[in-house]
């Protein structure tokens, strides 16, 4: 299956390219490791609640959190503080609402305009649940500088309904301004109406690192808001990879959250075996106790 970047060039596989992109991972000095969580590190799921980390991806994250210069990050569009919850690592940056709110390495923030918008999107919140209030399947999900509109339930026959009574509802706060309104995986976004994404996140973490900065930058995301960290992690030169089928801005893909695991754990252990005891590098395939 050929798969096409917004550019036209075909797409690599991750893992069956993994001589190129290993030796990467392998030589980079310091790596600044982020990755979406629904749809990335989880499968997607009818009930967003439902989305829990296996066993195995936990332990392997909490590997790669540990690793010497490594940091890893988790980029969502849920509330910072339902991604902590969620994932419950300590020592990795957690970033949420798409960007709006920033925690790790000793840095806690917020988009400060983002703060000031929320009142906006709080008086949105009951007429937008007043609207869909008869249609099965709806939810209206607040978080705090942004709200969701999940319809994965909503059955097909629904749809167009659906459509015309968000469109109704948001018409007049659209139309003062008050609120930014994109589009994902059957959910709609409502944010505050500032020029600020997952790409802005992803520039913002790569500047308050501490020095030195990463040499290399990897991202990895399914939905279409990650196009935009795609687009930024492009700009550093990085690896950007989308899950799943689609035209995209990533360099790489791969076709599910079961994948994801795999280039991770090939990931924590090629750093693991990037150097020995003496701090020389190995071949890229080396056992650990070579020579």
């Amino acid at each position: 299956n050929r798969r096409l970047a917004s550019n036209g060039r075909s797409l690599r596989h991750a893992l069956r390219h993994w001589d190129a992109l290993g030796r990467r991972v392998r030589e980079a000095k310091g790596i600044l490791l982020l990755a979406d969580y629904d749809g990335t590190l989880t499968p997607l799921v009818a009930m967003p609640e439902e989305a829990r980390l296996s066993a195995t991806m936990r332990t392997l994250l909490r590997r790669l959190a540990g690793l010497r210069g490594v940091q890893v990050g988790i980029v969502s569009g849920r509330s910072l503080r339902t991604v902590r919850r969620l994932v419950r690592i300590p020592g990795v940056f957690y970033v949420g609402n798409h960007g709006f709110e920033i925690q790790g390495a000793g840095v806690q923030w917020t988009h400060p305009r983002a703060q000031r918008a929320a009142v906006h999107l709080r008086r949105v919140i009951g007429p937008l649940r007043g609207a869909l209030a008869d249609l099965a399947g709806a939810r209206v999900e607040a978080k705090g500088v942004s709200l969701s509109v999940h319809w994965r339930q909503v059955a097909a026959s629904d749809i167009p309904r659906f459509r015309r009574l968000i469109q109704q509802a948001l018409r007049p706060w659209i139309a003062q301004g008050r609120v930014r309104v994109t589009r994902g995986k059957r959910v709609v976004e409502i944010r505050p109406p500032i020029a600020w994404d997952k790409g802005c996140s992803v520039a913002w973490i790569v500047r308050h690192l501490p020095r030195p900065r990463p040499e290399m930058v990897l991202y990895l995301g399914d939905d279409r808001t990650d196009e935009d960290a795609f687009r930024a992690v492009n700009r550093l030169r990085g690896v950007s990879i989308v899950i799943g089928r689609r035209k995209t801005a990533a360099r790489w893909w791969l076709a599910s959250p079961a994948e994801v695991l795999e280039l991770l754990r090939r990931f924590a252990e090629v750093r693991e075996m990037a150097r020995d005891q003496c701090g020389h590098a190995l071949p890229l395939n080396a056992p650990k106790n070579a020579g």
